[in-house]
């Protein structure tokens, strides 16, 4: 079995690709991103946060429908809110139109007097928890360790809860128009193109959930996603979601004697599972963007790269480099998201370098996600920074390790000669020299 593993290993990732036919290439990596996608899958960790979506979907689903319906209901387009439900729950059978008729019954309970004071303050919390838990998700899934900052969300979030019902009731709508169109109607009659409209008129729901799932690749993680990055995975978690609804309406009809002894709670038993499967395909529509933007990370998934001490130190200094360049010129702006395109390394690591420097009171972000200096760079010593990551990020030592004599004497030594070389020198004068030997070469 280990030789079988390590030729299916070196047939998967050690081959060279130049001299293949276009079908081989293909074939190739399609099973890298199948093993990939499937590691992941494995591991746990996509299945956790899935249940944990499934648990917030359930507490936010009455807030997140009354707060869409009541916005919708302003521009007259809050009947169309119903036909999302039923058709997101179509896999569920007699049991979606049931949960749906329940949903909706609840949120005509609730009025303008029932939301009054702390109510108020419930309901939106929870659908803003909500926001924020799929953005946590889809951030551990592109591998970002720093979240929006408060300014970003209040407006993201906004902007999600306020715009997204209203795309979506305005996109039901269309189709609808589209549907009832005189020139589409008599299309649909004729012989030649008639099959062809129905086909159409049949797609258009599920090509409406896949931008939906492209627009949320693209814009929901904090760092930046290429649309066609967005695109293959909102297609391919598309076509997931579409085949696992066939899927789970066979599913739900065969398994109805089954559940007939869980007697009322076979609807929450299919709920939880449908919002399960639904949560996961979006998971790994992400994983899978992710990796088509990020290929490097195929093979490795989310094993942490560890930095070597040396290595550390060069990109805390690299870091305060180009944060202390861009703080005087003042014609660019730096984040982790650049330094890390410039320096090729992945976002998660610069950023836990960066959060270092950030306890260390070295480098503070502002509200647009721009590092800029926390002090003064004629006050800020190289020492300092090489300190930042060379004593800090420690974690979980309840106290100091008793060091042995030797060791204690050895790591004296040297610090001193690492404080001797640096010096008192400051970033300014660190910039200063820098830019000096570019000069003369």
């Amino acid at each position: 079995m280990v030789a079988l593993g390590k030729r299916v290993d070196d047939w998967l990732w050690h081959r060279d690709l130049s001299s293949a036919g276009r079908a081989e290439r293909v074939l190739v990596m399609v099973l890298r991103y199948l093993f990939g996608l499937g590691r992941d899958i494995a591991g746990g960790q996509l299945s956790l946060h899935a249940m944990s979506l499934v648990y917030s979907t359930l507490l936010a689903t009455v807030p997140l429908v009354a707060f869409s319906f009541s916005v919708l209901k302003g521009l007259n387009l809050h009947l169309e809110m119903e036909p999302l439900l039923t058709e997101l729950v179509a896999p569920l059978g007699d049991y979606g139109r049931q949960l749906t008729e329940e949903v909706m019954g609840m949120v005509d309970k609730v009025s303008g007097r029932v939301l009054g004071g702390l109510s108020l303050t419930i309901f939106l919390y929870t659908a803003i928890s909500m926001v924020q838990k799929v953005e946590r998700s889809f951030n551990y899934v592109w591998h970002v360790s720093q979240p929006r900052s408060i300014s970003r969300r209040i407006i993201d979030y906004a902007t999600i809860l306020l715009i997204g019902p209203l795309m979506m009731a305005l996109a039901l709508a269309m189709i609808a128009s589209l549907r009832n169109n005189a020139v589409l109607q008599a299309l649909s009659t004729s012989a030649v193109l008639g099959p062809l409209t129905v086909q159409i008129g049949k797609a258009l729901p599920f090509v409406l959930v896949i931008l939906l799932f492209t627009a949320l690749y693209k814009w929901m993680p904090n760092t930046r996603v290429r649309f066609s990055s967005a695109l293959v995975g909102g297609v391919t978690a598309g076509c997931l979601w579409a085949l696992t609804g066939v899927y789970f309406a066979e599913f739900v009809v065969f398994s109805t004697r089954a559940l007939i002894i869980y007697a009322g709670f076979a609807i929450a038993i299919t709920t939880l599972l449908w919002l399960y499967a639904n949560w996961l395909i979006l998971l790994l529509g992400a994983r899978l963007a992710f990796y088509f933007q990020n290929r490097a990370y195929l093979r490795i998934g989310r094993h942490d790269l560890e930095l070597s001490s040396a290595t550390r130190e060069k990109l805390a200094l690299d870091i305060m480099w180009m944060v202390g360049s861009a703080f005087r010129d003042r014609t660019r702006d730096v984040t982790i998201r650049s330094i890390a395109q410039r320096l090729s390394l992945p976002g998660i690591v610069v950023g836990k370098v960066v959060a270092m420097l950030e306890a260390a009171g070295l480098i503070a972000a502002t509200d647009t996600e721009e590092l800029m200096p926390a002090m003064d760079i004629h006050a800020m010593r190289v020492a300092d920074i090489l300190a930042a990551v060379r004593e800090r990020g420690d974690s979980g030592l309840a106290r100091v390790p008793r060091w042995s004599p030797g060791v204690i004497a050895l790591g004296t030594r040297i610090h001193d000669e690492i404080a001797a070389i640096a010096g008192d020198q400051t970033l300014a004068e660190f910039l200063d020299l820098g830019t000096a030997q570019t000069a003369t070469e």
